[in-house]
């Protein structure tokens, strides 16, 4: 398993449980990647069904925080009601419990997804809009998951604010639609997708982002570095993200992790 990181490294997106199942050892994907210099990380929810297995597996790092959410597939199989009910309750039993293993830090993984067509349109906005009003109430940041409905996902946000804040994760989209996300307050988090060659256009819009509003992350065990392709992705990949992030701001890698440090501990608040 190689890595490439640098101390103080944040990966703030990658699926713990995910990789399990894809036949990565989670756990030893993590530790090796707190070795090698990773500061802090963000295990991203799918399905809040999965939570407590989540949590289970990693909860003995004290530096991964953990989301919860629905992803926009889970409006086939199950009712807008009972998905954030459970959501809820969740919520409820994980932050408001002194016995509890973790908390949730997040709402998310939440958006649209005109790509796979899930479910129909109307049901998929009904989920994400429920999931940012859960959001507000609790006061947790959200991480968006947003694929060919640019237009759609600015509506909801710009009709249901999310209070906290949050994150346009792996972000895709021109710089139009960035300027948009960042007007409403939301950070920009890039993946592995940005080092891949024709994505000329992704990393224009990494060098015109303000630098306080850009995050970073590997999205595990999905988009490998273009230097990885081909290979299972992981938390200790993030160094490559970073180093093209960086070229795109002209700065230099330890100074990229400074603000990034910053701006998480200004988003999440954790006990470091």
């Amino acid at each position: 398993m190689d890595f490439n990181l640098h101390k103080g490294m944040i990966d703030t997106h990658f699926h713990g449980l995910i990789m399990e199942k894809n036949g990565i050892d989670a756990k030893d994907a993590v530790l090796e990647a707190f070795r090698h210099g990773m500061d802090f990380m963000v295990d991203v929810g799918t399905k809040t069904a999965d939570i407590t297995d989540r949590i289970d597996l990693l909860s003995s790092f004290d530096k991964i925080i953990f989301t919860a959410g629905n992803y926009p597939s889970e409006v086939e199989n199950n009712s807008i009601e009972n998905l954030t009910d459970s959501l809820e309750k969740s919520i409820l039993g994980l932050n408001y419990s002194t016995d509890s293993k973790g908390k949730i830090s997040g709402i998310g993984e939440i958006g649209l997804d005109w790509h796979w067509n899930y479910g129909t349109k109307k049901l998929q906005i009904e989920l994400f809009e429920t999931q940012i009003i859960l959001a507000n109430k609790y006061n947790l940041p959200i991480f968006i998951h947003n694929r060919e409905a640019d237009k759609e996902i600015l509506e909801v946000l710009k009709k249901t604010p999310p209070e906290k804040g949050g994150i346009m994760h792996c972000f895709s989209s021109d710089y139009t639609m960035a300027a948009q996300v960042l007007d409403l307050g939301l950070c920009i988090s890039f993946a592995g997708n940005i080092t891949y060659k024709r994505n000329n256009k992704l990393r224009e819009v990494a060098s015109k982002i303000p630098q306080t509003s850009l995050f970073l992350e590997t999205d595990s065990p999905y988009l490998s570095p273009r230097a990885v392709r081909g290979k299972q992705n992981h938390p200790g990949h993030i160094g490559y993200t970073y180093s093209t992030a960086a070229e795109c701001q002209n700065i230099t890698v330890p100074e990229l992790i400074q603000i990034v440090q910053r701006s998480f501990n200004k988003l999440f608040n954790p006990e470091l």
